[in-house]
């Protein structure tokens, strides 16, 4: 309807009364259909070659994006473990007390010998490459053992009991 009306004023008469009318009408209504070619969703404006050629374009675009990611994930696949490593039923307290001792391991210069920025590393890992019993170990519970902060109070139920501390790693002296 505003290209009919836009026709319209285009073909009036330079030298007519309204003239000036007519021309600040034909700029409003073509501002009005350049906002129009923003918000159209449908690409009701546009005609079906430059339609086709523009989805051809998004389809190029999205082939290329799609052979990215699938190298991407052959490459992460690399690294994924066929199966997990079992705990013995009712020993997750105990490997998650060895975790914690491998966090605070120095070497002889003093220097920590595992560095992370949080704890998220050490729960994720068990949560990913670990069994208990034969029970997938949930990130959440995991998570629970493994506070952002390391001297923060556990929630009740996830401080490892001392039954459970029943190994100590000890470094070797040389």
């Amino acid at each position: 309807m505003t290209t009919i009306r836009i026709n319209y004023y285009k073909h009036q008469t330079p030298f007519g009364s309204r003239h000036v009318l007519n021309k600040e009408s034909l700029r409003k209504c073509n501002q009005f259909l350049g906002f129009l070619h923003t918000i159209d969703r449908w690409n009701h404006s546009k005609s079906l070659e430059i339609l086709l050629a523009e989805k051809e374009e998004q389809v190029q675009n999205l082939r290329i994006k799609i052979e990215a990611l699938e190298s991407q994930i052959k490459e992460l696949n690399q690294y994924e473990s066929a199966e997990k490593i079992s705990i013995t039923e009712g020993k997750l307290a105990t490997v998650i007390d060895l975790f914690k001792q491998l966090q605070e391991l120095t070497l002889p210069d003093n220097k920590k010998l595992f560095r992370s920025q949080t704890q998220s590393s050490w729960y994720k890992m068990l949560s990913k490459y670990f069994l208990h019993g034969e029970k997938e170990i949930p990130i959440n519970t995991a998570r629970n053992y493994f506070p952002a902060t390391k001297n923060t109070k556990l929630i009740k139920g996830s401080e490892v009991a001392d039954d459970d501390k029943i190994f100590q790693i000890i470094p070797n002296k040389k």
